[in-house]
């Protein structure tokens, strides 16, 4: 009996450290970690050591990578990372660009090549890109993995 409750409490222990971890991880997460090569056509480059320690972290990530994906700051590396987890891989594709506003908007696709996928819009205003996310798109990708992480 004594030894049971050595391990759970052991278990226990390691679990909330993970936990702790993850969740500082995704912290140091932030969209300006992705950046869109204007130079060719759908590509684009992550620099962040936090998304890699995730990704290596692998689905216990998720619950809190889902979280994520309600914060603006950090939407699209946290879809960056849940696709890397789950897919091995993420799919970029763009840009489509349209016009509103009189002001051209390019939208590029962040996903998997046959599932859902973020919608990624950018302007550019002297010289000078942002990226945005539609409030929409947002919730459409937040219940596309919630229901993927029910099916685990």
């Amino acid at each position: 009996m004594k030894f049971f409750l050595i391990i759970l409490t052991l278990v226990s222990f390691e679990c909330f450290s993970q936990s702790k971890k993850i969740a500082s991880l995704i912290s140091e997460l932030d969209n300006s970690q992705f950046t869109i090569s204007h130079e060719a056509k759908a590509t684009f480059s992550m620099h962040s050591k936090a998304a890699h320690k995730l990704i290596r972290i692998g689905k216990p990530a998720t619950e809190k990578l889902i979280l994520a994906l309600s914060d603006s700051t950090k939407v699209i590396m946290a879809q960056l990372v849940l696709c890397h987890i789950y897919f091995n891989a993420a799919t970029f594709a763009g840009p489509k660009v349209i016009t509103v506003n009189n002001q051209h908007v390019s939208n590029y696709f962040l996903g998997q090549e046959k599932g859902e996928g973020l919608i990624i819009s950018e302007i550019k205003n002297n010289n000078v890109y942002t990226k945005y996310i539609e409030a929409n798109d947002r919730e459409i990708i937040i219940t596309y993995w919630k229901n993927k992480a029910a099916k685990k």
